[in-house]
């Protein structure tokens, strides 16, 4: 029998919209076969979620030690599976799961929790199954070849491509920008004479209005967007030849489309990521971005534009990604139902 998988993630203004973003990739992985139901918090952003997806929400007065009991009460272990993503997911929480009945596929980042669920899925290529401590059953699946990729972009990274010219930015910090790293990067940006156009992506839960300022002393060169579609993204980032982004899921996105990155991290998450994409010399080293400023991020701009030697990097960034991602996922899946 096949089961309903039920998408389990959380994400506002002040935690990020990551975890609900990266398993958008995966309903977008799955729908084609399976069932499914999006469940969040009563505190999440839903509004980032896609309205045609069917959603359940979890009222705010159920407890995250409450959760297993919740999701018995309406979905039976028998014929729903659970993917989950979130720190608040912790080995407590995997266990209670489990123990209700439920198999369970686990999103993690960070390899410090003991692992009861099925199967747990880190697509950082810096870990390796020595980083974790988890129960006999428990699977991983780690590194890129699971890749947490929209179908487009899983096209995309099939794709060749070379630069020989740097001029159009991209530049995109996630769901919240915190920091406002944005405003940072494009002002460094606008001091450089090379870069004549700079595409900036904001995520939903963006809150500062500077960078909107900019844009209209600059609307020649600086161009805002948010809320894109798949297919309006990739079409940004194709015209693009240069990017400052976070080793977060828009940094996968960004190497299958293939060009130089400056990449970094901002929180704990992004730091195994960078280093296995720093380690397999597919970024410029960007190192933790939380306290850059306009003038830290021009010089490591400055410094890429003497290198030119992009298309190693490029070719790095091809080698991460193979054409079997989507068949991995969907093989997983079918292996616990």
């Amino acid at each position: 029998m096949t089961k309903t998988i039920l998408f389990r993630a959380d994400g506002n203004a002040v935690t990020g919209l990551g975890h609900l973003y990266r398993l958008f990739s995966l309903v977008e992985i799955f729908k084609p076969s399976y069932e499914f139901v999006f469940v969040t918090k009563e505190t999440s952003t839903a509004s980032v979620i896609p309205k045609d997806y069917n959603k359940t929400i979890i009222p705010k007065s159920i407890t995250t030690e409450q959760e297993a009991d919740w999701f018995a009460s309406n979905f039976s272990p028998k014929t729903h599976l659970i993917i989950a993503d979130g720190y608040q997911f912790t080995s407590a929480y995997q266990k209670n799961i489990k123990r209700k009945g439920f198999k369970l596929i686990y999103i993690d980042d960070l390899a410090t929790e003991y692992m009861y669920a099925d199967v747990v899925i880190n697509h950082s290529p810096y870990l390796e199954e020595s980083h974790y401590k988890k129960e006999p059953y428990t699977r991983l699946a780690l590194g890129t070849k699971y890749a947490l990729l929209r179908p487009l972009f899983l096209e995309e990274a099939k794709t060749s491509r070379t630069i020989s010219v740097v001029d159009t930015a991209f530049v995109c910090f996630g769901g919240a920008d915190p920091y406002n790293l944005s405003l940072k990067a494009v002002e460094a940006l606008l001091q450089i004479k090379e870069f004549k156009n700079i595409h900036v992506v904001l995520g939903g839960a963006y809150q500062h209005e500077e960078i909107f300022n900019l844009e209209k002393s600059f609307p020649d060169t600086i161009k805002t967007h948010q809320n894109l579609s798949e297919e309006t993204l990739i079409n940004v980032m194709r015209e693009c030849n240069f990017a400052i982004a976070p080793a977060s899921t828009i940094l996968y996105e960004l190497c299958c489309v293939k060009m130089p990155i400056l990449s970094g991290y901002y929180v704990d998450n992004q730091e195994l990521i960078y280093k296995g994409f720093l380690a397999n010399e597919a970024i410029y080293k960007g190192g933790n971005m939380k306290t850059h400023e306009t003038t830290v991020f021009s010089s490591k701009i400055k410094t890429i534009l003497k290198d030119q030697k992009f298309n190693r990097q490029i070719e790095a960034q091809k080698k991460l990604f193979d054409d079997k991602i989507v068949s991995r996922h969907l093989k997983i899946v079918q292996e616990i139902c």
